[in-house]
C-alpha cells in the first residue's frame, strides 16, 4: 500500500540523484569541517615553539644541502629566534 506512494514517485533516476545529492552534501560538509578545525590550524601562540623548531629544522637541512652559506644561515637563525621572542 504504501509502497506506491512513497518509494514510486522517484523513480529509478530521481534515487540515484538525490543519492548523489546527499553524497556530494555530507563530502562538502566532511571537508569544510576538516579545513576549518584539521590540523593545519594554528592557534597564535600555542605552537609557537613547534613552529621555531620545524623552522629551524628547515634552516639546517638547507644549510647541510648547500642552499645556505653559514653568514646566510646565521642571520636567518638569528631573525627567526627574535621575531619568535616579539
Amino acid at each position: 500500500m504504501f509502497a506506491g506512494v512513497w518509494c514510486g514517485q522517484l523513480g529509478a533516476g530521481g534515487w540515484v540523484l538525490m543519492g548523489l545529492f546527499w553524497a556530494t552534501f555530507l563530502g562538502l560538509v566532511l571537508w569544510a569541517v576538516s579545513r576549518l578545525f584539521g590540523p593545519g590550524r594554528v592557534a597564535s601562540g600555542v605552537d609557537g615553539d613547534k613552529r621555531e623548531v620545524d623552522d629551524v629544522n628547515d634552516l639546517d637541512l638547507r644549510l647541510a644541502r648547500g642552499e645556505l652559506d653559514i653568514c646566510q644561515y646565521r642571520a636567518l637563525r638569528a631573525e627567526l629566534t627574535s621575531s619568535v621572542l616579539h
